[in-house]
């Protein structure tokens, strides 16, 4: 009987030594899981940290970036001496690329300030050439004055026109003849009934340069385009001869122009709407009011900083 217990007793403590065993082994895996958990959730405090990190770091350096230009503009204005006392007989007109504005200066007084538009500051690549549509910093000049200014568009103009509308550029040389309908070369048409040209043979409408106009021709009866206006052919923009009407746009600069040199200006604007922005290709522009006043005001050889 003894021994019988003794075995019973033995059995018990085995069974409390396993259960033992495997609350212990139960309790280390509920360890190694709760580590795990913890590694997985440094990791993600990690990259939680690095992200925030990238982001103060951007925001760090857009700062440094507006605090640099900032720094360029003061040293831009402190270069062009704005802040130098002006004879009282002198006249300055300052144009202010960052704020958009216009201000003329005769000595100490403010004679005239206004809203302006000056250039974009995008590019254009052009054969090789990158074009940057900015308004130039520096002293200039008012070299000219124009009323009713025409406006002929640099070849820039019609890429740009083109890019936007998906198209190809062709150029209208005189001597030569466009296919007005693909904007390829013409082809020179065999003659048929009475003599009239035109056919499955030959471009049915063709463009060319008679005299000093660009034309249609459309089976033998010439009509010369409007003027000042694009031209396209098919899938095509068509730059057309300077010298020609149909390079010419009337209206567009508005009814005064001042030169500075170089193929940059003030004048005015059908973009009104824009006023304020930094938009232009380079000019800066005005109201119309605000063009006339300057116009008036204005004499050849007044100094024009822009900066």
């Amino acid at each position: 009987m003894d021994r019988i217990l003794g075995l019973l007793a033995s059995w018990a403590f085995f069974v409390l030594a396993l259960g033992l065993a495997a609350f212990a082994a139960a309790s280390e895996w509920i360890n190694i899981r709760d580590s795990r958990r913890l590694d997985r959730v440094e990791v993600i405090d990690r990259m939680i940290a690095e992200r925030n990190g990238s982001k103060a770091q951007r925001l760090r350096n857009d700062a440094e970036r507006r605090t640099a230009e900032i720094d360029a503009l003061k040293n831009r204005i402190a270069a062009t001496s704005i802040e130098s006392e002006p004879s009282d007989s002198a006249q300055t007109i300052i144009v202010s690329t960052a704020e958009n504005k216009v201000t003329v200066r005769r000595g100490t007084n403010v004679e005239l300030e206004a809203v302006c538009s000056t250039g974009k500051g995008t590019t254009l690549a052009i054969d090789g050439e990158t074009l940057v549509f900015d308004t130039p910093i520096g002293k200039f000049k008012v070299v000219s004055k124009e009323e009713n200014p025409v406006w002929v568009p640099p070849d820039w103009h019609y890429v740009e026109q083109a890019r936007k509308a998906g198209k190809r550029v062709v150029r209208l040389t005189r001597g030569n003849s466009i296919d007005a309908d693909t904007g390829g070369p013409a082809i020179q048409a065999k003659r048929g009934f009475l003599g009239l040209f035109g056919g499955q043979d030959g471009s049915k409408r063709v463009l060319h340069v008679r005299g000093n106009r660009v034309v249609v021709d459309e089976y033998g009866s010439e009509r010369e385009l409007p003027p000042g206006e694009m031209i396209y052919a098919g899938g095509a923009v068509v730059i057309p001869p300077i010298g020609t009407p149909q390079r010419e746009f009337k209206d567009v600069l508005g009814h005064y122009r001042l030169n500075l040199g170089d193929g940059y200006a003030i004048h005015g604007t059908q973009e009104t709407d824009k006023l304020g922005q930094s938009v232009s290709h380079g000019c800066v522009r005005l109201a119309d009011n605000d063009i006339a006043r300057l116009y008036a005001m204005a004499n050849v050889g007044d100094e024009v900083i822009i900066y």
